[in-house]
């Protein structure tokens, strides 16, 4: 028997207005063992009512979620470091996230860096365990497709999700342990194809669809962390102090 991990583990997310240095971010998102989700959204200009984004949220993804608006960049961040001080137990909890700091050298969390610098912010993540499920996802799981004589690895969160889960009809079977979990693939509600229409509707101060389209994300990565940890051996898993 391989020897998997008996830590719990909280799925994170971020949004952001685009990819340059310069770029702030939207939305942070944390998905909690349990099946509980926190999201911080930077308001910015923006008109942002948290109470009625928490009632909407809830309905679409069948669990509770608690949402704190931030009046600009620098105040969400501030907020990531109370998320992590008041709902982390550090010797149960690891933070997972979807090529964060993998390929390409990830996008999450040097982004969260550089902004932390920019806006005079504290590390939020100080001393916490890490692992990017990207890297045992696409190594110690076969996430292989074929079509017309030529194969690609269904890498990204979205395409490893699809062929893992979202295809799977023994999923509940797989994950039986997981009790009252609501999965995401039985009431998808991602309402867009990729990260770039969601910093589109940001600027246009449409927020309630870039909340959906962060908790979607939290929500499917918090499922795969789930079968990597049960499937992939806590050897073949890179974790790190950040």
């Amino acid at each position: 028997m391989h020897e998997k991990s008996d830590r719990g583990h909280v799925a994170w997310d971020i949004e952001t207005t685009g990819f340059g240095w310069s770029e702030e971010i939207t939305v942070s998102g944390f998905w909690f063992p349990g099946g509980h989700a926190t999201l911080l959204v930077n308001a910015g200009p923006h008109t942002a009512d948290a109470e009625a984004f928490e009632r909407r949220l809830a309905e679409a993804c069948g669990a509770p979620v608690s949402v704190t608006v931030a009046d600009d960049e620098a105040a969400l961040l501030k907020g990531m470091r109370r998320v992590v001080f008041e709902r982390f137990e550090r010797d149960y909890d690891r933070l997972v996230a979807y090529n964060a700091e993998s390929w390409k050298g990830g996008f999450d969390l040097p982004f969260v860096r550089t902004r932390c610098i920019r806006q005079g912010v504290d590390w939020p993540f100080d001393g916490l365990l890490f692992a990017d499920l990207w890297d045992p996802v696409k190594k110690r799981l076969n996430t292989t497709t074929t079509a017309y004589g030529a194969s690609a690895d269904a890498n990204s969160l979205t395409g490893a999700y699809d062929l893992l889960c979202d295809r799977n009809e023994s999923l509940g079977d797989v994950l039986a342990d997981a009790e009252g979990h609501a999965w995401y693939r039985d009431r998808p509600y991602d309402p867009f194809e990729d990260s770039g229409s969601a910093a589109a509707h940001y600027r246009e101060g449409d927020l309630l669809p870039v909340l959906e389209h962060n908790l979607a994300d939290v929500h499917r990565t918090w499922e795969l962390g789930e079968l990597v940890r049960r499937f992939v051996s806590s050897k073949d898993v890179t974790e790190k102090k950040l």
